[in-house]
C-alpha cells in the first residue's frame, strides 16, 4: 500500500500548531515565574540590606512586632506627609571623615545629608566637626534660605542662593551651631530649623548630635 504525502497546506497547519502551542508553553512558564511580582519585580525580603534592595520592591515583615508593615529603615530619612525629623547620632571615625548619612530627602526638592569629621590628628582623641550639606533635585535648581549661628534672631551669618541640581552645596560647617533654611521649588517649599553640636568630645567615643524638624508647607 502506498502512503500519501502531506499536503503543503497540511504541512503549514502543523508547523503553525507545535509554534502556537511552544509560544503558549514559554507564556505560561513566564508566568509562574514572575507571578506576585510588579511591572516584572518581585520583592525582597524586609531584612534584605538596603544595598541589596536599592530598586526594588520591599515586603513587609512576614512577623515580630513589625509584622504587615515596611521596617523604618527603609524609609527613613523621606518627608512622609508634612513633616520629618532631622535628628542623627554620628559615631566620629579616628582621624578620618565619617559617613555621608541622609538626614532628610524630601520628594521634588531634594535631600539634606551630615557627615561628622574628626579633626584632632592625635590617635584616639576625636575632636567633632558636623557638616551638613544640601542637593538639589528639581531640574530648574531650588532657591535657599539659610541663616547660622548662635543665636538666629541676631545672626548676620543669612544667605539667599539657589543650588543647582545634583550639586550639593555645604550649608553647615561647624562644631555646634543652630540653623534655619528655607527651602523652595516651583510650588513646594519646606522649612527647617534645628541645630548640631559634639557629644563627648575630645575623647575615643566622640560624635556629632544632630536635631531638628523640616515643616513641608506647600
Amino acid at each position: 500500500m502506498w502512503r500519501s504525502r502531506p499536503s503543503p497546506a497540511m504541512v503549514v497547519a502543523i508547523v503553525a500548531l507545535v509554534v502556537a502551542l511552544s509560544g503558549t508553553a514559554v507564556a505560561a512558564v513566564d508566568f509562574a515565574r514572575n507571578a506576585g511580582a510588579v511591572d516584572g519585580k518581585s520583592a525582597v525580603s524586609a531584612r534584605t540590606p538596603l544595598r541589596v534592595a536599592a530598586g526594588k520592591l520591599v515586603a513587609t515583615a512576614r512577623a515580630g512586632s513589625a509584622r504587615g508593615r515596611i521596617p523604618g529603615r527603609f524609609v527613613s530619612g523621606v518627608m512622609r506627609g508634612g513633616a520629618t525629623s532631622l535628628t542623627r547620632y554620628l559615631r566620629a571615625v579616628d582621624n578620618a571623615d565619617g559617613p555621608v548619612v541622609p538626614l532628610a530627602i524630601i520628594p521634588g526638592i531634594g535631600r539634606l545629608d551630615a557627615q561628622c569629621r574628626d579633626q584632632d590628628p592625635t590617635v584616639g582623641v576625636k575632636s567633632t566637626q558636623t557638616l551638613v550639606s544640601f542637593t538639589a533635585s528639581d531640574e530648574r535648581g531650588v532657591n535657599v534660605s539659610r541663616l547660622l549661628g548662635s543665636d538666629i534672631a541676631n545672626s548676620r551669618e543669612g544667605v539667599v542662593f539657589t543650588a543647582l541640581k545634583n550639586e550639593p552645596v555645604p550649608i553647615l560647617q561647624f562644631a555646634d551651631s543652630l540653623f534655619q533654611l528655607t527651602l523652595q521649588a516651583r510650588n513646594r517649599t519646606v522649612f527647617m530649623t534645628g541645630a548640631a553640636r559634639p557629644d563627648l568630645n575630645r575623647t575615643a567615643s566622640a560624635a556629632c548630635l544632630i536635631f531638628g524638624i523640616g515643616l513641608r508647607v506647600g
